[in-house]
Formats: structure tokens, sequence, C-alpha cells
């Protein structure tokens, strides 16, 4: 009987101690908050379960996941995002749709990513100055920071891991796998249309294109 209660106490103290755990794994392994169960409701779930039914970790199991999320889930996303572009080239045409889906009448028009599209200024210039403040303290060597240093602060937002993924894409407009103080303030105004409830572009919109990238300038 006893070693029934110390059973049952210790899975009340994992319970309890969900959202440490929670911090935990997200610092160790650079995890979006936003992509982690939703602690409260976790906890209600776990207090019905029976934990001595869990099955043990299996190391091989684990590596075998660990090479899915490298991989498989990577090879994904790049036909997810070939699909989304496919997508967004199918345009209604004809009868009542006719001459709708242009010009500054257009559903979502100048709003979300597409806010600041007939500015005169880069609509992210704006806001730039208090992305320069973060910027310049992630020690940016040669006028850019690493991935790595650019996650810590990315994931502050609490947005998941594949959405922080596309935005990545998005900012990293020369595609070195560095960010420059341009480009970082370009993902810090994604977040923020995302975090407005916008959807992404699939593609970065011309007028987005931080200035010092565009062609003939």
């Amino acid at each position: 009987m006893p070693n029934v209660f110390g059973k049952d106490n210790k899975k009340k103290e994992l319970i309890n101690n969900l959202a440490e755990i929670y911090m935990k794994i997200e610092k160790e392994h650079q995890i979006s908050p936003g992509d982690f169960p939703n602690l409260k409701k976790m906890q209600e779930v776990l207090m019905t379960q029976d934990f001595t039914k869990f099955q043990s970790l299996k190391p091989k199991l684990l590596d075998t996941v660990d090479d899915m999320l490298a991989n498989d889930i990577a090879r994904l996303m790049v036909l997810v995002r070939q699909e989304e572009s496919q997508m967004t080239n199918q345009v209604v045409k004809g009868g009542a749709f006719e001459g709708t889906m242009n010009g500054p009448f257009g559903h979502g028009y100048g709003e979300g990513a597409g806010e600041g599209i007939d500015d005169l200024e880069w609509v992210v210039a704006k806001d730039k100055p208090t992305y320069d403040e973060i910027f310049y303290t992630l020690s940016p060597v040669n006028g850019k920071i690493t991935g790595a240093s650019a996650k810590k602060e990315m994931v502050k937002s609490k947005l998941p891991n594949t959405v922080l993924g596309k935005i990545w894409k998005l900012a990293d407009v020369d595609h070195d796998g560095l960010l420059d103080d341009e480009e970082f303030a370009l993902a810090n105004h994604l977040i923020k249309v995302k975090l407005e409830g916008h959807e992404l572009p699939a593609e970065l919109p011309s007028h987005l294109v931080p200035p010092s990238k565009r062609r003939g300038e």
C-alpha cells in the first residue's frame, strides 16, 4: 500500500511541475512555446492516466524520430511550400469575380504582408530602430547574426517552429544562412504580421524586399 501512495505522490509532483519541465525542454532544445500542448489541459489529461502502463523510452525509436524531424519533415515542408505557391497562382477568373482580385479594392489589399505596398519607403523602416536595438545585442559578426542567435530571439514570439521556419526562409533574402540588420528587421515584421492574425505570403512580396537587396538599386 505505501508503494502505491508513493507512486501517486510522484505522479502529482510530476504534473504540478509540468510548467518547469516545459521550460527546461524549451531551453535545452530551442523549441518554441507555441509547439507545446496547452499546459492546463495536459495536466488534466495526465491526472486521469495510469503512469504504470506507460511504455519505457526506446532510444532507437527516439533516434528514428530525430531523423524524421531532421530529414523527412524538412522534405515535406519543401513540398508544402511548392503546393502553397501553386495555390496562390490559381486565381478565379470570369463572371462576377472578373476584375475584383487585383488593385486597391481586392480583398486584404494593403493589410498584413501587403501593408506598405503603395509606399515609397520600405514599410519595415518605421520599426527598424527598435529591431536594430535587439539585433546588436545578438553579437553580429561582420554585420550578420547566425541562425542560432536569431532563433533564440524569434522563439520569444511563441509562434510554432513551423511558422518561424517559414519566416526565416522569407527573411533570409540572400539565402546565406545568416541575417543582416535589414533581414532581421524583416523577420520581426513578418512575426508581427502573423501575430496580428494575417497569413504569411508564399513568396516575399517585392515591396518587402530590403532596400539593399533590391536589384538595380
